[in-house]
Protein backbone atom coordinates (compact mmCIF):
# COMPACT_ATOMS: atom_id res chain seq x y z
CA UNK A 1 0.00 0.00 0.00
CA UNK A 2 1.52 3.19 -1.00
CA UNK A 3 4.64 1.27 -2.46
CA UNK A 4 5.32 3.79 -4.68
CA UNK A 5 5.62 6.69 -2.30
CA UNK A 6 9.29 6.34 -1.72
CA UNK A 7 9.54 7.05 -6.04
CA UNK A 8 7.31 9.67 -5.91
CA UNK A 9 7.26 11.72 -2.88
CA UNK A 10 10.11 11.55 -0.58
CA UNK A 11 13.56 10.84 -2.91
CA UNK A 12 16.63 11.51 -2.31
CA UNK A 13 19.53 10.53 -4.67
CA UNK A 14 22.20 7.95 -4.13
CA UNK A 15 26.16 8.18 -4.98
CA UNK A 16 26.42 4.64 -6.31
CA UNK A 17 29.95 3.44 -7.64
CA UNK A 18 29.94 5.47 -11.11
CA UNK A 19 28.07 8.18 -10.23
CA UNK A 20 25.06 8.03 -11.58
CA UNK A 21 23.38 11.00 -10.70
CA UNK A 22 25.90 12.71 -12.62
CA UNK A 23 25.09 13.72 -16.11
CA UNK A 24 27.18 12.71 -19.34
CA UNK A 25 28.64 16.09 -20.55
CA UNK A 26 29.10 15.08 -23.80
CA UNK A 27 25.86 16.42 -25.73
CA UNK A 28 23.65 13.55 -28.01
CA UNK A 29 23.30 14.61 -31.48
CA UNK A 30 19.75 13.57 -32.86
CA UNK A 31 19.80 15.01 -36.58
CA UNK A 32 20.31 18.10 -38.11
CA UNK A 33 18.27 20.53 -35.42
CA UNK A 34 18.13 18.63 -31.82
CA UNK A 35 20.92 18.08 -29.05
CA UNK A 36 20.22 16.37 -25.74
CA UNK A 37 22.64 17.29 -23.12
CA UNK A 38 22.74 18.71 -19.55
CA UNK A 39 21.85 22.28 -19.32
CA UNK A 40 24.07 24.92 -18.24
CA UNK A 41 23.68 27.32 -15.18
CA UNK A 42 22.23 30.22 -17.27
CA UNK A 43 19.37 27.74 -18.86
CA UNK A 44 18.57 26.74 -15.25
CA UNK A 45 15.73 28.70 -14.32
CA UNK A 46 13.51 28.06 -17.77
CA UNK A 47 14.71 24.74 -17.73
CA UNK A 48 12.98 23.71 -14.06
CA UNK A 49 9.92 25.75 -15.41
CA UNK A 50 9.92 23.37 -17.97
CA UNK A 51 10.21 20.21 -16.01
CA UNK A 52 8.19 20.62 -13.52
CA UNK A 53 5.05 21.81 -16.06
CA UNK A 54 2.10 19.96 -16.98
CA UNK A 55 0.04 19.63 -19.68
CA UNK A 56 2.46 21.47 -22.22
CA UNK A 57 2.70 24.63 -19.60
CA UNK A 58 5.79 25.67 -17.78
CA UNK A 59 5.13 25.99 -14.05
CA UNK A 60 5.20 29.52 -12.55
CA UNK A 61 8.23 30.88 -10.76
CA UNK A 62 6.79 30.45 -7.39
CA UNK A 63 6.32 26.92 -8.04
CA UNK A 64 10.10 26.56 -8.97
CA UNK A 65 10.88 28.02 -5.84
CA UNK A 66 8.88 26.21 -3.69
CA UNK A 67 10.60 22.94 -5.46
CA UNK A 68 13.71 24.14 -5.38
CA UNK A 69 13.33 24.86 -1.47
CA UNK A 70 11.58 21.10 -0.92
CA UNK A 71 14.45 19.33 -3.06
CA UNK A 72 17.17 20.95 -0.84
CA UNK A 73 15.76 19.55 1.82
CA UNK A 74 16.02 15.94 0.13
CA UNK A 75 19.63 16.22 -1.00
CA UNK A 76 17.81 16.57 -4.44
CA UNK A 77 20.38 18.38 -7.19
CA UNK A 78 18.65 20.31 -9.01
CA UNK A 79 21.34 21.61 -11.27
CA UNK A 80 20.80 18.43 -13.02
CA UNK A 81 18.50 19.20 -15.71
CA UNK A 82 18.75 17.76 -19.35
CA UNK A 83 17.32 19.73 -22.66
CA UNK A 84 16.90 19.14 -25.77
CA UNK A 85 17.79 22.02 -27.37
CA UNK A 86 17.94 23.11 -31.56
CA UNK A 87 21.52 24.45 -31.96
CA UNK A 88 23.31 24.15 -35.05
CA UNK A 89 26.65 22.80 -33.28
CA UNK A 90 26.40 21.16 -30.11
CA UNK A 91 28.51 23.20 -28.75
CA UNK A 92 26.67 26.30 -29.68
CA UNK A 93 25.17 26.90 -25.95
CA UNK A 94 24.75 30.71 -26.60
CA UNK A 95 20.84 31.45 -27.79
CA UNK A 96 19.80 27.87 -28.16
CA UNK A 97 16.17 27.49 -28.15
CA UNK A 98 14.79 24.83 -25.25
CA UNK A 99 12.35 22.75 -26.40
CA UNK A 100 11.96 20.29 -24.03
CA UNK A 101 13.35 19.82 -20.01
CA UNK A 102 13.68 16.12 -17.75
CA UNK A 103 14.88 16.06 -14.27
CA UNK A 104 16.42 12.83 -13.33
CA UNK A 105 16.33 12.17 -9.61
CA UNK A 106 18.00 8.75 -8.54
CA UNK A 107 17.40 6.70 -5.66
CA UNK A 108 18.84 4.25 -3.56
CA UNK A 109 17.15 0.95 -5.28
CA UNK A 110 18.62 1.29 -8.83
CA UNK A 111 15.41 3.65 -10.19
CA UNK A 112 14.73 7.21 -11.26
CA UNK A 113 11.54 9.33 -10.97
CA UNK A 114 11.40 11.99 -14.21
CA UNK A 115 10.00 15.24 -13.72
CA UNK A 116 9.10 16.95 -17.06
CA UNK A 117 9.44 15.96 -20.45
CA UNK A 118 6.72 17.34 -21.96
CA UNK A 119 6.29 20.91 -21.00
CA UNK A 120 7.94 22.83 -24.10
CA UNK A 121 8.63 26.81 -24.79
CA UNK A 122 6.67 26.72 -28.09
CA UNK A 123 6.08 23.63 -30.50
CA UNK A 124 8.84 22.82 -32.36
CA UNK A 125 8.85 22.11 -36.34
CA UNK A 126 11.79 19.46 -36.35
CA UNK A 127 12.03 17.11 -38.93
CA UNK A 128 12.24 13.53 -36.51
CA UNK A 129 9.44 11.36 -35.84
CA UNK A 130 9.36 11.38 -32.34
CA UNK A 131 10.17 14.57 -31.72
CA UNK A 132 12.79 16.62 -29.04
CA UNK A 133 10.78 15.54 -25.77
CA UNK A 134 10.83 11.87 -26.93
CA UNK A 135 14.55 12.05 -28.14
CA UNK A 136 14.99 13.71 -24.29
CA UNK A 137 13.22 10.66 -23.06
CA UNK A 138 15.30 8.56 -24.87
CA UNK A 139 18.57 9.83 -23.91
CA UNK A 140 17.89 10.09 -20.28
CA UNK A 141 16.98 6.21 -19.90
CA UNK A 142 19.61 5.45 -22.20
CA UNK A 143 22.55 7.41 -20.20
CA UNK A 144 21.33 5.92 -16.80
CA UNK A 145 20.48 2.40 -17.94
CA UNK A 146 23.98 2.47 -18.89
CA UNK A 147 24.86 2.96 -15.14
CA UNK A 148 22.91 -0.23 -13.97
CA UNK A 149 19.68 1.35 -13.29
CA UNK A 150 16.92 -0.60 -13.36
CA UNK A 151 13.60 1.32 -13.56
CA UNK A 152 12.39 4.51 -14.25
CA UNK A 153 9.13 6.23 -13.43
CA UNK A 154 6.84 9.20 -13.79
CA UNK A 155 4.12 10.35 -11.86
CA UNK A 156 1.65 12.18 -14.43
CA UNK A 157 -1.07 14.69 -13.46
CA UNK A 158 -4.13 12.31 -14.20
CA UNK A 159 -5.77 14.79 -16.77
CA UNK A 160 -2.25 15.27 -18.87
CA UNK A 161 -2.89 13.06 -21.90
CA UNK A 162 -0.53 14.71 -24.08
CA UNK A 163 2.34 13.53 -21.45
CA UNK A 164 0.82 10.11 -21.12
CA UNK A 165 0.72 9.27 -25.19
CA UNK A 166 4.11 10.74 -25.05
CA UNK A 167 5.30 7.94 -22.22
CA UNK A 168 3.74 5.16 -23.69
CA UNK A 169 5.38 5.87 -27.29
CA UNK A 170 8.60 5.39 -24.85
CA UNK A 171 7.43 2.26 -23.57
CA UNK A 172 6.50 3.86 -20.43
CA UNK A 173 3.50 1.62 -18.81
CA UNK A 174 0.73 2.36 -16.48
CA UNK A 175 1.51 1.22 -12.96
CA UNK A 176 -1.20 3.00 -11.05
CA UNK A 177 -3.47 5.21 -10.45
CA UNK A 178 -2.20 6.51 -6.83
CA UNK A 179 -4.41 7.93 -4.86
CA UNK A 180 -2.71 10.61 -1.92
CA UNK A 181 -4.25 10.00 1.32
CA UNK A 182 -3.96 12.55 4.33
CA UNK A 183 -5.29 13.12 7.86
CA UNK A 184 -4.25 14.63 11.17
CA UNK A 185 -4.54 12.78 13.96
CA UNK A 186 -5.30 14.00 17.29
CA UNK A 187 -2.64 14.52 19.71
CA UNK A 188 -3.98 12.47 22.86
CA UNK A 189 -3.85 8.80 20.50
CA UNK A 190 -3.46 6.41 22.66
CA UNK A 191 -1.37 3.10 21.49
CA UNK A 192 -3.93 0.44 20.71
CA UNK A 193 -3.23 -2.85 23.29
CA UNK A 194 -1.97 -5.62 21.65
CA UNK A 195 -3.97 -9.01 21.43
CA UNK A 196 -2.00 -12.26 23.59
CA UNK A 197 0.80 -13.20 21.81
CA UNK A 198 1.69 -10.36 19.57
CA UNK A 199 4.70 -8.14 19.79
CA UNK A 200 6.06 -5.44 17.26
CA UNK A 201 9.72 -6.18 16.17
CA UNK A 202 11.42 -2.62 15.06
CA UNK A 203 14.17 -3.18 12.73
CA UNK A 204 17.65 -3.89 13.31
CA UNK A 205 20.90 -4.95 11.19
CA UNK A 206 20.06 -8.29 13.12
CA UNK A 207 16.19 -8.18 11.77
CA UNK A 208 17.37 -6.91 8.31
CA UNK A 209 16.58 -10.54 6.95
CA UNK A 210 13.18 -11.17 8.55
CA UNK A 211 12.16 -7.60 7.00
CA UNK A 212 13.15 -8.29 3.49
CA UNK A 213 11.16 -11.67 3.74
CA UNK A 214 8.10 -10.27 5.73
CA UNK A 215 8.12 -7.76 2.58
CA UNK A 216 8.25 -10.29 0.22
CA UNK A 217 5.05 -12.51 1.58
CA UNK A 218 3.19 -9.40 1.87
CA UNK A 219 3.81 -9.18 -2.26
CA UNK A 220 1.75 -12.32 -2.44
CA UNK A 221 -1.91 -11.68 -3.32
CA UNK A 222 -1.66 -7.85 -2.85
CA UNK A 223 -3.43 -5.93 -4.46
CA UNK A 224 -0.98 -3.36 -4.52
CA UNK A 225 0.31 -2.21 -8.05
CA UNK A 226 0.23 -6.04 -8.78
CA UNK A 227 2.19 -5.43 -11.75
CA UNK A 228 5.54 -4.80 -10.30
CA UNK A 229 5.54 -7.88 -8.37
CA UNK A 230 8.60 -9.99 -9.20
CA UNK A 231 10.42 -7.04 -10.97
CA UNK A 232 13.09 -5.78 -8.24
CA UNK A 233 15.43 -7.80 -6.09
CA UNK A 234 13.90 -7.09 -2.87
CA UNK A 235 17.48 -5.12 -1.28
CA UNK A 236 16.72 -2.92 -3.70
CA UNK A 237 12.70 -2.72 -3.06
CA UNK A 238 13.87 -2.01 0.49
CA UNK A 239 16.49 0.46 -0.09
CA UNK A 240 13.98 2.26 -1.90
CA UNK A 241 11.70 2.57 0.88
CA UNK A 242 14.80 3.84 3.18
CA UNK A 243 15.15 6.51 0.78
CA UNK A 244 11.54 8.00 2.20
CA UNK A 245 11.68 11.05 4.42
CA UNK A 246 13.89 10.61 6.94
CA UNK A 247 14.82 6.72 7.98
CA UNK A 248 14.46 6.21 11.60
CA UNK A 249 14.68 2.29 12.50
CA UNK A 250 13.00 2.28 15.24
CA UNK A 251 10.01 3.61 12.92
CA UNK A 252 9.90 0.37 11.13
CA UNK A 253 8.13 -2.67 13.07
CA UNK A 254 7.18 -5.99 12.55
CA UNK A 255 3.97 -7.14 14.13
CA UNK A 256 4.46 -11.13 15.09
CA UNK A 257 2.23 -13.09 16.79
CA UNK A 258 3.84 -16.05 18.64
CA UNK A 259 6.89 -14.92 16.66
CA UNK A 260 5.86 -15.32 13.56
CA UNK A 261 5.79 -12.18 11.65
CA UNK A 262 1.79 -11.19 10.52
CA UNK A 263 2.44 -7.81 8.74
CA UNK A 264 5.09 -4.58 8.04
CA UNK A 265 4.63 -1.26 9.27
CA UNK A 266 7.27 1.12 7.75
CA UNK A 267 7.26 4.67 8.67
CA UNK A 268 8.95 7.48 8.09
CA UNK A 269 8.77 11.34 8.99
CA UNK A 270 9.70 13.65 6.85
CA UNK A 271 10.10 17.13 9.50
CA UNK A 272 10.89 19.71 6.31
CA UNK A 273 6.85 19.37 6.18
CA UNK A 274 5.65 18.07 9.65
CA UNK A 275 4.51 15.01 7.96
CA UNK A 276 4.70 11.33 8.77
CA UNK A 277 4.95 9.46 5.60
CA UNK A 278 3.32 5.60 5.61
CA UNK A 279 5.29 4.38 3.37
CA UNK A 280 4.06 0.92 2.89
CA UNK A 281 2.10 -1.26 5.35
CA UNK A 282 1.53 -4.99 4.07
CA UNK A 283 0.39 -8.08 5.54
CA UNK A 284 1.13 -11.75 5.23
CA UNK A 285 -1.59 -13.80 3.22
CA UNK A 286 -2.59 -15.41 6.61
CA UNK A 287 -2.88 -12.23 8.38
CA UNK A 288 -5.75 -10.85 6.21
CA UNK A 289 -8.93 -10.41 7.55
CA UNK A 290 -8.52 -10.48 10.75
CA UNK A 291 -8.31 -7.04 11.80
CA UNK A 292 -4.56 -6.76 12.09
CA UNK A 293 -4.88 -4.19 9.43
CA UNK A 294 -6.65 -1.66 11.31
CA UNK A 295 -4.57 -2.49 14.34
CA UNK A 296 -1.37 -1.25 12.01
CA UNK A 297 -2.98 1.83 11.16
CA UNK A 298 -3.83 2.95 14.99
CA UNK A 299 -0.64 2.18 15.52
CA UNK A 300 0.57 4.52 12.78
CA UNK A 301 -1.39 7.35 13.90
CA UNK A 302 -0.68 6.49 17.72
CA UNK A 303 3.11 6.71 16.15
CA UNK A 304 2.62 10.43 14.01
CA UNK A 305 0.89 11.73 17.46
CA UNK A 306 3.83 11.08 19.73
CA UNK A 307 6.31 12.33 17.29
CA UNK A 308 4.80 15.82 17.31
CA UNK A 309 4.00 16.01 13.65
CA UNK A 310 1.10 17.08 12.07
CA UNK A 311 0.02 14.69 9.29
CA UNK A 312 0.04 11.11 8.61
CA UNK A 313 0.30 10.63 4.23
CA UNK A 314 0.48 7.85 2.35
CA UNK A 315 -0.32 6.68 -1.36
CA UNK A 316 -2.98 3.46 -2.41
CA UNK A 317 -3.42 2.30 -5.37
CA UNK A 318 -6.84 3.21 -6.18
CA UNK A 319 -7.64 -0.52 -7.48
CA UNK A 320 -6.65 -1.66 -4.18
CA UNK A 321 -10.43 -1.21 -2.66
CA UNK A 322 -9.40 -2.67 0.57
CA UNK A 323 -6.75 -0.45 1.23
CA UNK A 324 -8.92 2.53 0.71
CA UNK A 325 -11.63 1.43 2.47
CA UNK A 326 -9.04 1.18 5.69
CA UNK A 327 -7.58 4.21 5.52
CA UNK A 328 -10.86 5.92 4.99
CA UNK A 329 -12.21 3.91 7.83
CA UNK A 330 -9.66 5.74 10.20
CA UNK A 331 -10.07 9.16 8.45
CA UNK A 332 -8.06 10.05 5.96
CA UNK A 333 -8.95 11.63 3.15
CA UNK A 334 -7.74 11.93 -0.19
CA UNK A 335 -5.65 15.26 -1.14
CA UNK A 336 -4.24 14.50 -4.49
CA UNK A 337 -3.43 11.78 -7.43
CA UNK A 338 -1.03 10.94 -9.82
CA UNK A 339 -1.17 8.30 -13.24
CA UNK A 340 2.26 6.29 -12.42
CA UNK A 341 4.01 4.71 -15.08
CA UNK A 342 7.08 2.77 -15.23
CA UNK A 343 9.72 1.80 -18.07
CA UNK A 344 11.77 -1.18 -17.32
CA UNK A 345 15.19 -0.39 -18.53
CA UNK A 346 16.57 -3.59 -18.98
CA UNK A 347 14.67 -6.87 -19.30
CA UNK A 348 11.13 -7.30 -20.77
CA UNK A 349 7.68 -7.06 -18.82
CA UNK A 350 6.63 -11.05 -18.01
CA UNK A 351 3.09 -10.40 -19.63
CA UNK A 352 4.37 -8.70 -22.33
Amino acid sequence: MGRLSNFGRSVRPSPPHDNPAQPATSPRTHGPSIITRPATPGELPLALRLALGSNGTPADEQHVEHFVEFAAGRGIDTAQVWLAVRSAEPSARDGAVIHAALLPIVSPGRTMLLLGGSAQVKPAAVPDPIGPAGQLIEAVCAHFAARSLQLAQVLLDPSDEPARRLYERHDFRRIAHLLYLQTSPRRRYPLPPLPDYFTWLPYSTQSHGLFVRTIARTYEGSLDCPSLNGLRDMEDVVAGHKASGDFEPGLWTLLLERGEPLGVLLLSPTRASDTMELVYLGLAPTARGRGVADLMVRHALATTAAAGVSRLSLAVDADNVPALRLYYRHGLKRVAAKLAMMRLLHGEWRNG
